[in-house]
């Protein structure tokens, strides 16, 4: 039973940045800090923030660092949301990415003030894995091509109390986003960007502003792709190029947006104006590649594929590697609607071996493959798939039926029985009936593929019927 979630397209990348201090008040001594060497790494489930003190440069001595760090630490938070540590000094800017590669940390803050202002850089790394998307969102996950590390400049000035408030709920805002918590998320980016100077030097403008944007992209990620309110995406993802008009992430989460809206000339418009400024901006062909591919435009689609395709293949790097593997489901998928299989089952099986495993692109690979008559290959994707996602019965009666097409006929019986259970657990009978009709014409099917098979599939039905009621 093939999947029938639709995909639109994906084109988005991933801006990240930090966080800052509640609470700037003069402390009598200096809270204890770590050498960096006595700094463990993070494991894979942390998110990791490394403060080093600001550095004075006239003016009353505060310390900014630790104070931001402490106030990270006591904010309440949800337990296991972020580990923080400070460092004695901040390693020098060459050093930066080997300090952060080594601890797995996802930011590091260093800073300076006088006697009027604070200038904090932010150092974020994102993870390489998209965040989760909640239960019942369409499609498969959203990834985030071209996501690479990001520096920030920041500016507060040190007239006001707690002048880096915005700093620190935009780090404690992205520790909850990578985790999939959007709702403490979103209300962080909201009080960050609410809390953001009102009055900016002319010289720090556009550093702000690129800033301010990206808040906005992740306020309009959540708003669309994970809650799909595309009508006020769109909005969030203007303001965003309002501050920002060469954020490519806010470019491809407009053209999304208006995608989703029915406006499709629209999103080619703003793509089209925006790959004359990138032209060698592989999301952007990726992007109108999947706009004309919906449109029917065969030719031009391919084109446009094949020149995201040679763009990635230049860059060798995991993340390039992760989104050419991307590129190949979604042209795979791309093949498959047009009836192209042996094409999508070659950019699936291509797809694979550049590292994506996930049960839209196996689940896909092995319908491809059953049609195409290969039914060891649409076997072993499918028990794959069903190991990714075992409570879903399409997926089951999936594995059942490509077992049986390859002659495995004790675990094809096997299988059939776990999807029946699967199915019978679902509360809804009209979803009951769906399912259980969908696997019983994809017998029929199969016999017109394997007649020496008739009397099996037969048997399968009948227990299809009974347990449909």
């Amino acid at each position: 039973m093939k999947s029938t979630w639709r995909l639109w397209f994906v084109g988005l990348i991933l801006l990240g940045a930090l966080f800052l201090v509640a609470s700037w008040r003069i402390i009598p001594r200096l809270p204890e800090t770590q050498k960096n060497e006595d700094i463990a790494p993070s494991t894979p489930d942390e998110f990791l923030i490394l403060v080093a003190l600001f550095k004075h440069e006239g003016g009353e001595t505060y310390y900014f660092g630790a104070e931001l760090a402490n106030d990270l630490r006591q904010t309440p938070h949800l337990k296991g949301a972020y580990r923080v540590e400070t460092l004695r000094q901040a390693p020098s800017e060459e050093e930066i990415p080997q300090w952060m590669q080594q601890l797995n940390a996802r930011i590091l803050v260093t800073g300076r003030y006088d006697e009027k202002a604070l200038d904090a850089w932010v150092y974020f790394a994102p993870p390489s894995e998209a965040p989760p998307l909640p239960e019942g969102s369409d499609g498969p996950p959203t990834y985030f091509y071209g996501l690479g590390p990001t520096r920030y400049h920041l500016y507060a000035p040190r007239g006001i109390g707690r002048p880096l408030q915005y700093l620190q709920y935009w780090m404690i805002a992205q520790s909850h986003f990578w985790r999939g918590a959007y709702d403490q998320a979103l209300t962080r980016f909201e009080l960050s960007q609410q809390m953001l100077p009102t009055q900016v030097p002319l010289d720090r403008q556009q550093a702000m502003d690129r800033f301010a944007a990206d808040i906005y992209w992740h306020m309009g990620y959540i708003t669309g792709p994970i809650r799909g309110d595309w009508a006020v995406a769109r909005d969030i993802f203007y303001r965003a190029m309002t501050l920002d008009a060469g954020s490519l992430a806010s470019i491809l989460g407009l053209a999304q947006s208006l995608t989703h809206l029915n406006e499709p000339e629209q999103a080619l418009d703003v793509l089209q104006a925006a790959l004359r400024e990138k032209p060698d901006a592989w999301q952007i062909y990726f992007a109108i590649a999947e706009i004309k591919g919906q449109q029917g435009a065969f030719e031009e689609a391919l084109a446009l594929y094949e020149k995201a395709i040679f763009i990635l293949s230049e860059r060798n790097s995991t993340q390039n590697r992760q989104a050419l593997a991307d590129i190949y489901f979604y042209r795979g998928y791309f093949f498959y609607e047009n009836e192209e299989y042996a094409s999508a089952l070659s950019d699936y099986q291509q797809s694979l071996a550049l590292g994506r495993n996930d049960v839209y692109l196996l689940s896909n690979l092995g319908w491809t493959a059953y049609l195409l008559g290969d039914y060891e290959t649409a076997a072993q994707a499918s028990s794959e798939a069903t190991a990714l996602a075992p409570e879903r019965p399409d997926l089951a009666f999936n594995k059942g039926l490509h077992l049986l097409a390859a002659g495995r006929y004790d675990e094809a019986k096997a299988a059939y029985s776990e999807a029946i259970q699967l199915t019978l657990q679902i509360p809804d009978t009209l979803t009951r009936s769906t399912y259980f009709g969908g696997a019983y014409y994809d017998l029929d099917d199969l016999v017109q593929r394997r007649p020496d098979l008739e009397s099996i599939i037969r048997d399968i039905q009948q227990q299809i019927d009974i347990a449909n009621g």
